[in-house]
Order: structure tokens, then C-alpha cells, then sequence
């Protein structure tokens, strides 16, 4: 019997690669029409992707070296050791769906999952108007945030941001891109990522009224409506460790948006998606525990980012300002650059022995440092 996976996203298509390429028969259902539509991120991510696929110059539009960090009036820049990359998503989604079918996936498009019936699914072929049974050995869920099939082994008591952003057209520094913090975007922050000299994607995610305040954003900017190229908005899922990601019987699983996997510090879930599929697809194929593998990869990185989240919640705008001076500490700042953000686990204690005065933020932090032993 095959293998479904529901959703054709980065997640749904990393795994049914990983899958097909261990000899197993795969089908990939999208409800969309096309792959990588509509795009709901902001496309920029670390190098370490290169660990994962191959970058290709396909979809490879920018890279940054520097990352410009506000906080009212006052800033810091950190000199990336590692530069970041900006993807065109669309065609990212398109690569990874080829590597899925030259590996023997079969990916049905306009196909919408209805429910489960004991080893059976029910696909409905959206331009045919018909549902159909099909009988699956597993079935998993990389159906984003508001997936459907994590319905069937969770309540919905999911958190989400709104994120909400502009493709605009704006004269900018191409190699540098900013993240503004504070209440311009209330327990998160807002952003520029540069796609060229002449382009940039500019958003912010909150919990509500996300429009008002990129709306403020993109007059702060001095951004007019013809400047403005496209809007892209999506939710974003909160990470919750106690979120169940497989079923008792091992034949449900999730991953991706679909089970959380985004690191709460920045919402970036492309690169914990990829490696929670090579955690999945390793525990399918040599029967272990999926949530063992998770931690082995990215499980401790996600809590830590959760925890992080939790205590920049909790933060005025004097907060990040102070935050920022601390940043100027020339240790600090070395610790920063030398580190990508993907694994907080490996330079957040080394921040904490830097500057002690980090602690003033939190009651939080003894979990860090205890979950890290």
C-alpha cells in the first residue's frame, strides 16, 4: 500500500522524496491548483539549506550579508559570517517537486482531503467534483497550519500569527536586511528582505490586526500604493511542544507547518521542516520513535526558540532598546555573527556567560539552560 502525504509544500514534498527515494510508493495530494501557490513566507533563510538540497540558481534571487536590527530610533548591524539566501518560493517549491517525481512520488494536484475511514482516505478531484477511496498504509499530514488531518489526533488548540507583507518597490541596500522590533509589531517584529537594489518584501506578523499595523509600517517606510508590487499573507503556527505529532498506531503523522515545526523566534519553519522530515522519514523506514528522532535534529532548538519567544513577549519597547546596547557588547556581537540563527542551542549559553546582564529579562531561562543538559 502506498504511502499519502496531504499537502505539497516544502514539508510535503521534502518527505515524499526522502520516502520514494527508500523504494516506497508515495502519492502527494495538493488542494491547490498548482505547486508553490499562493506564496505565504518571506523566502529568506540561512545557508544551512545547502545541507539539506542542492541551491540552485532556479531560485536563488538575493544574498544578504548583513542583518540591521531597530529598535526606536537605535540599531545594530551584524556581518553575517554565514550570508543568508532569498528564495523565490514558488520555483523552490517547484525544484523540490521534481525531486519528488524523479524519485517516483506521484503528485496529484486539485486534490482536496476529506477524512479518514479506517485504512482508507477520501480525496476529493476538485476539478471533477468527485471524491474518491483510497486505501493507504500511512498517512501524513503536511497540510500547513490549519492542517486537517492533525485534526484527526489533535484538538484545535493551535497559537498563530498573521503574517502579512508587501512586494514593493523601494531603492535599498541589497545586501542588507532588517528586522525592526518593539511595538511597531506587537510580540513579533516587522521586516525588510531584500529581493535586488530596486525590491524588497516588507511585513511584520501579530496576533491581531496585522493590515493596521503594516499599514503604520509601510508609511513609516514611505511606501505609496503604486510603489506597492503585490500583498502575501498567511498564518504562521506558534511551535507547542505538546502538540501530538503521531497517532498510537503509528499510521498518522505530521509534519511541517501542519505539526508546528516553526521556530518561534522568527516564524521561519523552511529549514525545521526539512529536517523534521528527515527525522520522520528516518523513523518510518528504521521503525523508531519520531519524536526521539526530532530531537536529535531540531526538537531542542524549537523549545529553546519557544522559550526565547516567551520572554521577548514579555518586552516593552525600553526592553529592546536595552537589548540592543547589550548587543553592541563586542563579545556578544562576535557570538552572533559567527552563529546562524537555525540552532539557538549552540550559542545561547555562550551569550549568557558573555553578559550576564541578559538575565535581567527573565525567570525563563533556567528552563534553557536546564532543557540543554
Amino acid at each position: 500500500m502506498p504511502i499519502s502525504i496531504i499537502g505539497a509544500g516544502p514539508a510535503g514534498l521534502y518527505t515524499a522524496y526522502l520516502l520514494a527515494k527508500q523504494g516506497k510508493k508515495v502519492n502527494v495530494f495538493e488542494e491547490h491548483k498548482k505547486i508553490g501557490l499562493p506564496v505565504q513566507c518571506t523566502g529568506i533563510t540561512t545557508l544551512h539549506l545547502k545541507d539539506l538540497v542542492e541551491i540552485k540558481k532556479e531560485f536563488l534571487i538575493n544574498k544578504v550579508n548583513t542583518a540591521r536590527i531597530y529598535s526606536n530610533n537605535n540599531s545594530i548591524d551584524f556581518k553575517l559570517k554565514k550570508e543568508n539566501i532569498v528564495l523565490d518560493r514558488k520555483k523552490f517549491d517547484i525544484y523540490l517537486a521534481k525531486k519528488a517525481k524523479g524519485a517516483g512520488a506521484k503528485i496529484f494536484l486539485s486534490h482536496k482531503f476529506i477524512k479518514k475511514e479506517k485504512d482508507n482516505i477520501i480525496i476529493k478531484d476538485i476539478k471533477k467534483n468527485k471524491s474518491k477511496k483510497i486505501k493507504n498504509e500511512i498517512l501524513i499530514g503536511a497540510d500547513g497550519p490549519s492542517s486537517k488531518v492533525s485534526e484527526l489526533i489533535n484538538k484545535k488548540n493551535k497559537n498563530f500569527w498573521i503574517g502579512i507583507q508587501a512586494r514593493v518597490k523601494i531603492k535599498t541596500d541589497k545586501n542588507v536586511f532588517e528586522a525592526h522590533l518593539g511595538s511597531i509589531s506587537p510580540k513579533f517584529f516587522a521586516w525588510l528582505v531584500p529581493e535586488n537594489a530596486d525590491t524588497a518584501r516588507i511585513g511584520l506578523a501579530t496576533h491581531k490586526n496585522a493590515k493596521f499595523y503594516l499599514d503604520k509600517f509601510l508609511k513609516l517606510k514611505n511606501i505609496k500604493q503604486k510603489d506597492i508590487i503585490e500583498h502575501q499573507a498567511g498564518i504562521i503556527p506558534v511551535y507547542n511542544p505538546k502538540l501530538k505529532i503521531r497517532n498510537k498506531s503509528n499510521n498518522i503523522f505530521l509534519v511541517g507547518d501542519a505539526a508546528a515545526q516553526v521556530k518561534a523566534t522568527t516564524g521561519g519553519g523552511l529549514i525545521p521542516s526539512l529536517l523534521s522530515s528527515k527525522a520522520l522519514v528516518n523513523s518510518i523506514i528504521n521503525k523508531k520513535i519520531y519524536e526521539n528522532e526530532l530531537k536529535k535534529t531540531v526538537g531542542k532548538d524549537l523549545f529553546i526558540a519557544l522559550k526565547i519567544r516567551e520572554i521577548l513577549n514579555t518586552f516593552s519597547d525600553k526592553d529592546y532598546s536595552y537589548l540592543l546596547e547589550l548587543f553592541k557588547n563586542k563579545k556578544i556581537k562576535e557570538i552572533i555573527e559567527e552563529h546562524d540563527r537555525e540552532f539557538p542551542s549552540k550559542f545561547i549559553i555562550k551569550l549568557l556567560t558573555a553578559e550576564p546582564r541578559f538575565f535581567y529579562f527573565s525567570k525563563k531561562l533556567f528552563l534553557i539552560k536546564s532543557f540543554l543538559k
